[in-house]
Formats: C-alpha cells, structure tokens, sequence
C-alpha cells in the first residue's frame, strides 16, 4: 500500500490519488504495529501537506515522523525530516528555529554518515540565510 502511495505522490506527481492512500498506509502500520512504515507514511502525508500549504499540519507530521524515527534507530531519517522542518519553519517567518534545526540535523546526519543528508541541510540552511540577506540580514558563512 505505501508504495503505490509513493508511485503516486513522487513519479505521477498526483496528491489527490497519494494522500487517502498514504492514509490508508498509516492505519494499516499502525494497526500492525510497523512503526518503519508509520514514519514513512507521515513524512510522505507531511510532504504533501507541506506542498498544498498546510504547514502546521506538515509541521505536525514531519515532527512525529523524525520523532519516530529516532525512536526505532533511524537518525539519518529523522535528519531527513527534519530538511522539510527547517523549510516549513523559514515559510512560518521562524528563521532561528530553522537555523537550529539545521544544525541539529547537520550533526545528527554528521555522526551517522549520512552525507547527501548533510548536504540536502546545508542546502537548507543556505537557503534560509540568503532569503534572510534579502532581507538586509548578514550571513553567517562559518556553521553547517
């Protein structure tokens, strides 16, 4: 179920077919106590909000995916997650959380290996601090 979700959010581009999908997806692994699933299922329902502009619920999902995600061992998918976390938070106006958020999930990515991770953040944060040196601010150029 949760990959023919992902055929239809990722290759057809199609949330209206994606999301009662994912949703199905998340009440199945819930109900069968698969908690790998689970998380994938909400940062997949947490993209989709993110991509129709509910970003408090993107918000909510995201942190309950990385949440979960650390608690089965997966840090590289809760530093993931947490990519989506630090847009979501530059879009709310959050920047500092953004910025904190990045370098949580920098070191998280940093110390398991996870180096695309590393550089998807990197490519994050610097995103979130040239919108900010748009808007007057310097950047900082010496953190992750």
């Amino acid at each position: 179920m949760f990959w023919e979700d992902c055929f239809h959010q990722v290759v057809r581009s199609d949330p209206d077919r994606a999301v009662p999908l994912l949703e199905q997806a998340y009440e199945l692994a819930t109900a069968a106590g698969d908690p790998y699933t689970r998380s994938e299922a909400l940062r997949h329902l947490g993209i989709a909000d993110h991509a129709a502009g509910r970003l408090d619920s993107a918000r909510e999902r995201l942190e309950a995916a990385a949440r979960l995600r650390r608690e089965i061992g997966l840090p590289a998918g809760a530093a993931a997650d947490q990519i989506g976390l630090i847009y979501i938070a530059a879009a709310q106006g959050r920047r500092d959380d953004a910025v904190a958020l990045a370098a949580e999930a920098y070191a998280t990515a940093e110390a398991c290996g996870g180096h695309r991770i590393m550089r998807q953040v990197a490519e994050a944060r610097d995103q979130v601090m040239a919108q900010n040196a748009d808007h007057g601010e310097t950047r900082d150029q010496s953190a992750p």
